[in-house]
């Protein structure tokens, strides 16, 4: 077995001389860098329509639930969660399980796992809303010496919000360095990039994305909010050069969310891509993509670690991809950008006391639409989405007003969480995106208002003062890791089973709800002091009369981006809604890619419940399955005993599609079943 270096990244080689040997996928997303490469050679342009199902492991227990998770293969053994977060270990090469894990368990999204090894001592973490499991990678069982007896606590400050972590960390050294979420409104965290130890869970360094007075940074939040401030926190992983020692960090916006006069100022370090030191947590540099963001644009996926050829020259870079559709690319060391940034003039706002920032950055690079047209699909599917936005405010970078503006792409991207790959040999970052649009509709809440009061008053009697569930309606403590934000929208508006619908109440009313749902702990739920600005209108993209989306096509793409340039080599369609199968504009798509040294594309993601093979070079594709359940996650690969694999776990759940717990690898015919 060989290592070899991309990027600072080491990873596997087959040797030659050994056809017999297996090649990993250690590490979330490939690799620490999240290039998303194999290095794997067994399976080819020519070969790949010979694919077959080697193996399928039903994971059990989806409840209706999502699982995102990207498994890790090492030393011939699969480590992955259920749709609950049972962790299980298999037999890489047939899927026979080996042990599992039912550890009590709160489910929850969860993208990967971890992996640390020292000696004998070979660990697996993973975490559940606001607590890092440790196991033995042996057994499964927890390790007794890490945290309280296998389980470290998360919270950063019991006096907050919600916190949850649905993304991997970084494994550095004897390192775990995590981020993690919290909500969107005024009770969420502060947010901090924390190093814990991955022998025992001691905390070991901590740098705050929201800064303390008088740090970096801190100059650029108005007098007073620092200390009302949350948010800024990094819920979509991280990348590491390991070579160097630095952690790239990708931030999310500060809270609340599209209301920002009690936040005035550009907002540090939210919505920034940050470097620091993987030892110390010493910050280096960093490059915010959007100033006092009030759209909700925080970024929403790992930086990638790319090498991009020019005149020559070979440069260590790294590449951010935003919900904006827009692609940031820095050099590691200095964070000088490899593209021209322009800046463009902010429109100004009619909330009282909002001041938008002056000016934003654009990159040179975009990768995703930045302004809305009306679908000409059919005349009837046009006349339906003009009646919608009649009142619309449909300029470009417009901000929040008491009704509705465009955003373009929507909430969801442009770049989603499941990242893009580094293709080394063609110089090139393969991303997925979306390419919707939504309306951005907000509300009025007036001094004396209460989320609590609102839930108390229509849904207590049922589910309980504190979401805790009756002999009538079920708890509803953690709804929101068990449904979208969508689905709870649905059951509130039209009923479920014996609940009734509550659509007569006001967008500002039912927003309440949501929100006390995130949190339900009557006492944190404080009557508004003065007049606040809220999202009514909900994470929604606009659709035509047939539910499908309300702007001119495509609506989900696979790209091709020259990094040496800038330009995209190439853009097509991907995917297909299930109502429309064969429409060829694209579809709303969760989870990422993987490249193969091979030339070859390995990506599902779609709502149509496909896992699809494209050709690097011109995006053909050379091999497509169907899923029992769309793969809304990352593929890994990885070889035992000479074999190729490359599996994904079929989780579904999401945008309409039925959800499930399989876990499936394909490979080509093993010898003698050709």
């Amino acid at each position: 077995m060989g290592l070899i270096t991309i990027g600072g990244c080491e990873m596997q080689t087959p040797p030659a001389d050994d056809p017999l040997s297996d090649v990993d996928w250690p590490v979330y997303l490939g690799d620490a860098g999240r290039q998303h490469y194999s290095p794997l050679t067994q399976i080819t342009r020519d070969n790949v329509g010979e694919l077959e199902e080697a193996w399928r492991y039903n994971s059990g227990e989806h409840r209706n639930a999502t699982m995102y998770t990207s498994p890790l293969i090492v030393d011939g053994v699969l480590y992955g969660l259920s749709p609950s977060l049972n962790a299980f270990a298999l037999n890489a090469a047939t899927g026979e399980e080996l042990w599992r894990a039912t550890h009590e368990i709160n489910p929850g999204a969860q993208r990967g796992l971890m992996w640390w090894e020292r000696g004998t001592d070979k660990r697996v973490f993973f975490t559940s809303g606001k607590n890092l499991y440790a196991l033995n990678a042996a057994d499964g069982t927890l390790v007794q010496s890490f945290g309280n007896n296998g389980v470290l606590d998360l919270t950063p400050d019991a006096d907050r919000g919600y916190i949850g972590v649905t993304v991997p960390g970084i494994v550095f050294e004897d390192r775990l360095v995590m981020g993690f979420s919290t909500t969107e409104g005024e009770d969420a965290h502060k947010g901090s990039i924390r190093a814990f130890s991955a022998i025992d869970g001691s905390l070991e360094w901590q740098f705050d994305t929201i800064p303390k007075a008088g740090d970096v940074g801190s100059e650029t939040w108005a007098d007073g909010s620092l200390d009302r401030a949350g948010g800024a926190n990094v819920w979509s992983g991280m990348a590491l050069d390991e070579e160097r020692g630095i952690v790239f960090a990708p931030t999310g916006s500060a809270t609340p969310d599209f209301y920002g006069a009690r936040r005035l100022g550009d907002n540090l370090f939210a919505n920034s891509i940050v470097a620091i030191d993987a030892r110390t947590g010493e910050y280096r540099w960093h490059f915010q993509v959007i100033r006092h963001d009030v759209w909700d644009r925080d970024n929403p996926a790992p930086p990638t670690l790319v090498e991009v050829e020019r005149d020559g020259q070979t440069i260590d870079a790294v590449a951010l991809t935003t919900k904006s559709g827009q692609l940031f690319v820095f050099d590691r060391e200095t964070g000088e950008s490899l593209y021209e940034i322009h800046e463009i003039e902010a429109l100004p706002s009619t909330l009282p006391g909002e001041v938008p920032a002056a000016t934003q950055p654009l990159s040179a690079v975009v990768f995703s639409r930045q302004s809305f047209e009306v679908t000409q699909r059919t005349p009837e599917a046009t006349a339906f989405v003009e009646e919608q936005i009649k009142d619309w405010d449909l300029r470009h970078l417009a901000p929040p007003k008491v009704g509705t503006v465009a955003i373009s792409p929507w909430f969801d991207g442009g770049a989603e969480w499941g990242g893009s790959a580094f293709d080394p040999a063609n110089n090139r970052l393969i991303l997925n995106a979306n390419d919707v649009t939504a309306g951005l509709e907000v509300g009025e809440i007036p001094a004396g208002f209460s989320s609590y009061s609102v839930y108390a008053q229509h849904c207590g009697a049922c589910h309980g003062l504190e979401a805790e569930g009756t002999d009538t309606g079920p708890s509803l403590v953690e709804i929101y890791s068990r449904k979208s934000y969508p689905e709870i929208v649905e059951i509130i508006d039209e009923g479920a089973g014996r609940m009734p619908g509550f659509a007569h109440l006001t967008k500002v009313e039912r927003g309440a709800i949501y929100g006390y749902l995130r949190n339900p702990v009557p006492e944190e739920s404080e009557t508004a002091e003065e007049l606040l600005y809220v999202l009514t209108g909900g994470y929604v993209y606009l659709k035509d009369h047939e539910n499908l989306p309300g702007n001119t096509p495509p609506w989900g793409t696979l790209n091709s981006i020259d990094l040496a340039t800038g330009e995209i080599a190439w853009q097509v369609p991907f995917g297909d809604y299930p109502t429309h199968p064969g429409l060829g504009y694209g579809a709303v798509n969760y989870g990422g890619p993987v490249v193969t040294a091979t030339g070859l594309i390995f990506i599902a993601a779609t709502p149509d419940m496909k896992m699809r093979a494209f050709d690097t070079r011109d995006a053909t594709i050379l091999w497509e399955t169907d899923l029992p359940a769309a793969g809304f996650s990352t593929p890994a690969v990885y070889s035992v005993d000479g074999r190729q694999f490359v599996v994904i776990s079929a989780g579904g759940g999401r945008k309409g599609p039925p959800s499930g717990s399989e876990y499936i690898a394909y490979a080509l015919p093993a010898p003698g079943q050709e």
